[in-house]
């Protein structure tokens, strides 16, 4: 590019004000109050955890802990001895809290506050993306925001959703940079930060794709931009090898005697064929969850600002036409593979802002872009925006937000107690206060006196992530599975009673008369426990969702793993009413889960087929 494109004036006074740096020795309070923001949300999101006492989300938070267990072990990342599938970044960091802790049971106050931290930390990406936009003061504003957001409730979790919003961050932080001079060091920077996304959450390879597109709608936000000799298009040699690498490796794979599905390890499942009806309904739902999600103004807003700074990007300016293609690319790739999933059996019919609320960051910055340049309020633009709104909540049932699937709609914690609140005779209703909702803050948006809008609609966002992420987090601390170990129960109780080397087997069989209390005592004695190192299900049961075999009873009693081949085991712990051959040792939760010392093939007492022994099991 020459040197009259690279220092081409910016014709909007607006973005010339907010592309203004301080001068050296300027005013350090921004920088100061961001850290302040870090270290308040770091403070907060781990005291309140710890009023989680066990994992909610099964099996996810047991699947990481297995792995990271293995980790500690010395047996290498995986999950039951099998392969383990998933970004292996988390597990490490687990596996290095439990190494220092010295046990699982003291470690897991110290997964949340390193969860807290994660999150917090993901302050300093989103100022210095929203920095190229607008003053200091203003970035700190997005910066807050984005670690205010109610997803926060997973940091209560084992999880990978904490870790995964802070190198997502990064990620889109280089990629804009890149945009805005793509050097090769730059590209090997993008390429380096998706691979950190990568290594904790296998679904962000699709931020490869965000870092194409984007390159792809700079040039056409900004043609003057675009590669013009040899050299400019040699240059872009870091961002071509991924694909070549990526195929060479599909290739060998294939030629190895894998499936295409393999290649996607745990996520074999996705190679498949999708609905494009079916993806761009869910895409639609999506896109109506987050403006619900972020008080509508964020999103009626954004065609104001994407309409003003691809002018400025036009005109010349690097960091205006990068951050809109970024915006644009992140949501079209990010929102597509989350409708994707959810149009698949394993999306269960039902919302995921859980896999996107990676790009609220961009929606937030856009607000905060908007009321650093005086909140300008073009008719076409503006009906574009708050239509949009409007059509996009109109469009998203009401079941679909307001539901109970936990941090998988995190904005479901508010409204379903809306819902529950205006139930009963006469015409409110949960729905009616949406509509509500949203047509006084479109009014408020775009109505009322510039001064007064300037400090009531970002109050009204702050106000919004405040009452949703105080029912979302009181409905994850008041989960049924802290009951499990209600009353000073051992949470540790299988490794309290054998040796440290034991091998420990879980058993499990479903009933007609199983509670959902053993079930979340089966999953965490698991989890807290590091001398479980196996389990198998009985019959016709549910698996787990954690690779294990089945086994049936046989005639003699014994659990086979295919006929003449017994279930070998030197512990067991199972529900009560299994009665097995060996020794009772221990029991343990509030379910009543027995361990038994069994040495060798296991067996069940008083049952000979797989239905005699769950009669048995309902007629204890």
């Amino acid at each position: 590019m020459t040197t009259e494109i690279e220092t081409a004036p910016d014709v909007d006074t607006a973005s010339a004000e907010r592309e203004r740096k301080p001068a050296p020795g300027g005013d350090r309070r921004p920088a100061l109050v961001l850290g302040l923001v870090v270290l308040g949300a770091l403070a907060l999101y781990a005291l309140v955890s710890l009023a989680v006492h066990a994992p909610r989300v099964h099996p996810d938070e047991e699947r990481y802990l297995i792995a990271a267990s293995s980790l500690v072990e010395g047996e290498g990342l995986t999950m039951r001895g099998g392969e383990y599938g998933f970004g292996p970044l988390l597990a490490l960091v687990l596996a290095a809290i439990i190494w220092l802790a010295g046990s699982i049971d003291a470690a897991y106050d110290w997964f949340k506050v390193a969860n807290a931290l994660f999150f917090a930390l993901t302050a300093v990406p989103v100022y210095l993306l929203a920095r190229r936009l607008v003053s200091a003061w203003w970035a700190v504003l997005a910066a807050a925001l984005a670690v205010a957001i109610p997803s926060s409730v997973s940091v209560a979790t084992v999880m990978q959703e904490s870790l995964s919003y802070l190198t997502t961050a990064w990620a889109l932080l280089a990629i804009t940079w890149a945009l805005e001079r793509p050097t090769v060091v730059r590209q090997l920077a993008v390429l380096a930060a998706i691979a950190a996304a990568v290594l904790t959450r296998t679904q962000f390879g699709i931020l490869y794709v965000t870092w194409v597109l984007a390159l792809a709608a700079l040039w056409l936000v900004a043609p003057w931009a675009r590669p013009r000799t040899r050299a400019d298009l040699v240059r872009l040699w870091p961002t071509v090898l991924p694909p070549i690498l990526a195929a060479l490796a599909f290739v060998i794979r294939l030629a190895s005697g894998d499936s295409a599905a393999s290649s996607l390890g745990a996520y074999w499942s996705l190679w498949r064929g999708y609905d494009l009806l079916a993806v761009g309904k869910w895409f639609v739902y999506t896109l109506g969850d987050f403006a619900v999600y972020l008080a509508i103004v964020p999103l009626a807003v954004a065609p104001i600002v994407l309409w003003e700074l691809g002018r400025a990007g036009r005109a010349g300016s690097r960091r205006e036409a990068s951050f809109v293609a970024v915006f644009v690319a992140a949501n079209a790739s990010g929102l597509l593979v989350v409708a994707a999933f959810s149009s698949t059996p394993w999306g269960y019919d039902r919302l995921h802002d859980r896999y996107a609320f990676y790009l609220l960051p961009l929606w937030l910055i856009a607000l905060v872009v908007w009321l650093a340049s005086g909140l300008p309020r073009p008719l076409v633009a503006g009906a574009i925006g708050a239509a949009a709104a409007l059509a996009l909540v109109l469009a998203l049932p009401f079941g679909q937000l307001a539901n109970e699937a936990g941090i998988d709609t995190v904005p479901g914690a508010l409204w379903l107690r809306i819902e529950a609140e205006l139930a009963g005779p006469g015409p409110a209703s949960g729905r009616l206060a949406l509509l509500l909702f949203v047509v006084g803050l479109l009014a408020a948006a775009f109505l009322l006196p510039r001064r007064v809008a300037r400090v009531a609609l970002p109050a009204a966002v702050a106000v919004t992530f405040l009452a949703t992420s105080y029912f979302a987090w009181e409905r994850i601390i008041e989960a049924p599975e802290d009951n499990v170990f209600a009353g000073g129960l051992e949470r540790a109780w299988v490794d309290d009673s054998v040796a440290h080397d034991a091998s420990v087997t879980k058993v499990y069989i479903d009933t007609d008369c199983g509670s959902a209390l053993e079930r979340h005592a089966l999953f965490l004695t698991e989890f807290f426990n590091s001398t479980v190192d196996r389990a198998v299900y009985i019959g016709d049961s549910v698996p787990d969702g954690i690779p294990l075999p089945r086994v049936d009873v046989a005639a003699s009693g014994t659990l086979e793993l295919a006929p003449g081949d017994p279930l070998r085991a030197q512990y067991v712990y199972t529900q009560p009413g299994v009665e097995l051959v060996g020794r009772r040792v221990a029991e343990g939760t509030a379910a009543r889960l027995a361990l038994w010392h069994v040495g060798g093939p296991v067996r069940v007492v008083g049952a000979s087929s797989n239905d005699e022994l769950r009669r048995n099991v309902c007629a204890r």
